[in-house]
């Protein structure tokens, strides 16, 4: 067994070795850790702040953009808009576009708009303001147009005698001494009664309401001294007779005595005049037919318009010297945004007539 002194000798020696054997080494230190890897959570961090600023930055620019906030519920872009009239059976038009007549319920895109209803110098027009989802309702009480005036419901009648001074009757009824004009004559056929120094004629003459005809009976001769006279004239005129009103050109026949007679036809409104000679033949009647005269119309609309007279399309705004025949006529302004106007022209022959709108009015 080895002795307690060589026990001590070997663990000198063992000791003596592991000195000499780590004199030579530098102790053992760790490696250091990567540069990568100690910063790559300050990056990870670094790219969320910025994520979540642009997400915060698209949230706020949209929340701008629709005043809504994108999480909300969705925004109503239309309405129930209900429009009544009085009158009903009005047009109704939508920023220029026809929608249909009163009463009329009908969506409408969220926003403002112009309402018009009713058309001509009757329309009303007036601003519309839609809110999403939100339904509304507009009464538009339409003024009455111009009065018509009223039809006659009675005619007249002249009579005349040559000599003058015979006792008129009609219907039985005594007048007094021609020459006379009765009024309120019911319209048909009046019988008429003249006697003058113990001659007597009979006349069935025929009235129509609102004219008054004309007879004149010569007392000479006892029988027929006088013929008729028709007149077809584009439009209504007065006839005269060396300044004596004869009767108009709406009277189907007008009695006149045999012989020549000089006549002048004439509307003074439209400066119409006419002069013609006829040959009347006792118990005959005599007929003049009167021509198209043409007079000159001038249209402008603001901003411009589609030009129709009498229902028949003649072009676009500005229209200039625009012949048509003297008379009346109904004039249409018609724009796609802004409706049409309608007026009736009385179109002479002295001057041009010149009609402008503003249609935006």
């Amino acid at each position: 067994m080895p002795t307690d002194d060589s026990l001590a000798a070997f663990e000198s020696e063992r000791h003596l070795s592991r000195s000499r054997s780590g004199s030579g080494r530098r102790p053992w230190n760790p490696p250091p850790a990567p540069t990568s890897r100690r910063f790559s959570w300050k990056r990870a961090a670094l790219a969320t702040v910025i994520a979540l600023a642009v997400l915060q930055s698209a949230l706020i620019a949209w929340w701008v953009a629709t005043e809504s906030a994108p999480w909300s519920a969705a925004t109503p872009t239309s309405a129930p808009v209900t429009i009544t009239s009085d009158p009903v059976g009005a047009s109704v038009s939508l920023d220029g576009a026809e929608r249909g007549v009163t009463p009329l319920t009908t969506d409408v895109p969220a926003g403002a708009h112009t309402l018009q209803v009713g058309s001509g110098a009757t329309a009303r027009t007036q601003p519309l303001d839609v809110r999403g989802g939100v339904a509304s309702a507009v009464h538009i009480v339409l003024p009455s147009g111009p009065a018509q005036p009223a039809r006659p419901t009675t005619g007249g009648l002249q009579v005349t005698t040559e000599p003058p001074g015979a006792t008129v009757v009609i219907d039985g009824q005594s007048l007094g001494a021609a020459p006379l004009t009765a009024d309120g004559l019911s319209p048909g056929t009046h019988e008429v009664v003249v006697t003058r120094a113990g001659v007597t004629v009979r006349r069935s003459v025929d009235v129509d309401a609102g004219n008054t005809a004309s007879l004149i009976i010569s007392m000479t001769g006892g029988g027929i001294a006088s013929g008729w006279l028709a007149i077809a004239s584009p439009v209504p005129a007065q006839i005269f007779e060396n300044g004596t009103l004869l009767g108009s050109t709406d009277t189907p026949r007008i009695l006149l005595p045999v012989g020549s007679h000089d006549l002048e036809i004439v509307n003074e409104a439209l400066g119409y005049r006419e002069r013609r000679s006829v040959q009347v033949v006792s118990g005959r009647a005599a007929t003049i037919q009167l021509g198209t005269v043409n007079g000159v119309v001038s249209v402008n609309a603001q901003p411009w318009a589609e030009v129709f007279i009498d229902g028949q399309r003649v072009g676009e705004t500005p229209i200039g010297n625009l012949s048509v025949p003297i008379g009346n006529h109904q004039l249409v302004l018609r724009h796609p945004q802004l409706g049409e106007r309608r007026q009736t022209i009385a179109v002479g022959v002295n001057a041009p007539l010149r009609v402008g709108v503003d249609l935006r009015k």
